[in-house]
């Protein structure tokens, strides 16, 4: 992924429809975006595919008259790396600082607090 542009956020929104809907269709693509609830024209998904494809974040296949897109970057490296930027541009590399911040927006689960503590013993478990 550091080879790769970082997506930005409308770019992840197709990314996301791709790492769900594999082997998608323009026309596809577009109708999960629907589905979700965005207002996305069909040929600004078009557009936006072409330029992903010419960026490297998807890749493309004819199949008929038609491209089969696919995510060319994993979910978890893109993940990783749009984290990594943000612990670095605003939380001066504090990974720390940045999940502090984010638990402390949240209004988390008990469930979630347990996930959470439980993570932390691995953590202490792991030294």
């Amino acid at each position: 992924m550091s080879q790769l542009p970082l997506p930005s956020e409308a770019e992840l929104l197709l990314l996301r429809a791709l790492w769900e809907h594999p082997a998608a269709t323009v026309q596809q693509v577009h109708e999960w975006i629907t589905a979700a609830g965005k207002d996305v024209s069909y040929t600004t998904v078009l557009t936006q595919l072409q330029r992903m494809h010419r960026k490297g974040l998807v890749t493309r296949v004819r199949v008929g008259k038609q491209h089969q897109y696919r995510a060319a970057v994993d979910r978890s490296t893109t993940e990783t790396a749009l984290v990594e930027q943000l612990s670095n541009t605003v939380f001066a590399g504090s990974a720390l600082k940045l999940a502090m911040k984010a638990l402390g927006t949240d209004q988390p689960t008990p469930e979630e607090l347990d996930a959470l503590e439980r993570w932390i013993a691995e953590q202490k478990d792991n030294r």
